[in-house]
């Protein structure tokens, strides 16, 4: 099991007194499978990037050393804003009506469903001309309900925040994805933001993403033994 995908142990770590890894490396679990990967990989990261004592780099292209902490924390907002938005969606739709009529059509065996003013428009051969204007008030009213909730809550500020984090968070990830790494940590960085990207439940089991998840955990170990 020790070599599988699932389960892999840390092996005894050895390092110099100097290494800035150190305090993050004690604080880490013993064993990495699918439920702590990133995590792990986030935490040693975040410990590895920083550029110790706060020298300045020289002029070109911001390093993945750099990228990697924009690229993070702008991707834990986004969750952040995920999670809130999906709560906002739920009291919505649970405190508000849905924005859609059922119609009963002559010789249809159940209701048919209208989401729009042209939905009722291209159906209006098959109605009269009350079950039409009834139509159009319901809907109307029923989206005049769901605007008010929307304002009340929130709903449609925090989809938008939601957005413009995804996509900053995407582009940073892009730039990152592109730019060439000077060291093992910059790789474990890059290789972070591709499976937390295209993988974050780490449920593709299709070639290569096994794969890369495996490769992730070896560079977390050649980070820790300082191979």
């Amino acid at each position: 099991m020790a070599d599988s995908e699932n389960s892999r142990t840390l092996p005894a770590i050895t390092r110099r007194k100097t290494n800035p890894k150190g305090c993050a490396a004690e604080k880490l679990p013993r064993i990495i499978d699918r439920r702590n990967l990133l995590p792990v990989a986030a935490r040693l990261l975040s410990a590895g990037v920083v550029e110790p004592g706060g020298q300045r780099r020289a002029p070109g292209p911001t390093p993945v050393r750099e990228l990697w902490p924009q690229w993070y924390a702008l991707y834990q907002h986004q969750m952040r804003a995920y999670h809130f938005r999906k709560k906002l969606e739920a009291e919505l739709l649970k405190n508000s009506p849905c924005l859609s009529v059922a119609l009963q059509i002559e010789g249809a065996d159940r209701p048919v469903i209208v989401h729009s003013f042209a939905d009722i428009q291209r159906l209006s051969f098959q109605l009269d001309a009350e079950q039409i204007t009834q139509a159009r008030a319901e809907l109307r009213q029923r989206r005049r309900s769901w605007k008010n909730a929307d304002r009340r809550l929130g709903y449609s500020a925090a989809v938008a925040l939601e957005q413009d984090l995804a996509q900053e968070a995407g582009i940073t990830g892009r730039v990152m994805g592109l730019t060439k790494p000077s060291s093992l940590i910059e790789v474990t960085a890059k290789l972070h933001c591709l499976i937390v990207t295209q993988d974050p439940a780490l449920k593709l089991k299709t070639t290569p993403w096994p794969e890369l998840r495996t490769m992730l955990k070896d560079l977390i170990l050649m980070e820790l033994t300082g191979c």
